[in-house]
């Protein structure tokens, strides 16, 4: 529910609208980046210092939606789960159901071979590291598709698939393999 505090905006925490951006999944992200540090300076809560109690509070809070917001809209796995939240989706419900065996199978393998990195060889690394960007890559477009065709039931399964490849392409960043 939207807040209005005299003086500064109505705190939202929809934060397309907070950025005054599309709903749209693919975001141009020098677009948010922008916007984020123009919000930033016009609301930083150092601007309302000898305002009360109540407006410096307000800016604090507007603050920190905006950071959140920066966060969430420039990681695509959370811009996922937001879109699907602002359209009444239950997150940790999805994250509940059962996920297609052919996917689990694909990462699981991933996994695995993502552990044989360290005795690898340059070249199988980057394969492994290629099929992790490109498993991400399907689970990317299959979001988009989904969501931009309303069926938020298959792009539920994609953000899981997403939250599972996020997890990966962690553990692959962990070993030195930029993905």
């Amino acid at each position: 529910m939207p807040v209005a505090i005299e003086g500064l905006p109505t705190i939202s925490r929809d934060y397309f609208e907070l950025f005054q951006l599309p709903v749209d999944f693919d975001l141009d992200l020098d677009e948010l980046a922008g916007r984020f540090r123009a919000l930033q300076r016009k609301f930083h809560p150092d601007r309302f210092a000898s305002q009360g109690v109540g407006e410096r509070r307000a800016a604090a809070q507007l603050s920190a939606d905006i950071n959140s917001g920066y966060r969430i809209l420039g990681d695509p796995v959370a811009r996922a789960g937001f879109m699907l939240e602002r359209l009444g989706r239950d997150l940790k419900a999805l994250e509940r159901e059962p996920v297609e065996g052919s996917f689990l199978m694909r990462q699981m393998e991933l996994r695995e071979a993502l552990r044989a990195l360290e005795t690898s060889d340059a070249e199988t690394r980057a394969e492994v590291v290629a099929e992790a960007r490109a498993l991400m890559d399907e689970a990317v477009a299959g979001f988009r598709a989904a969501i931009s065709n309303d069926d938020l039931t298959t792009a539920g399964g994609f953000y899981v698939q997403l939250l599972y490849l996020k997890k990966l392409h962690t553990e692959v960043a962990i070993t030195g393999e930029p993905v």
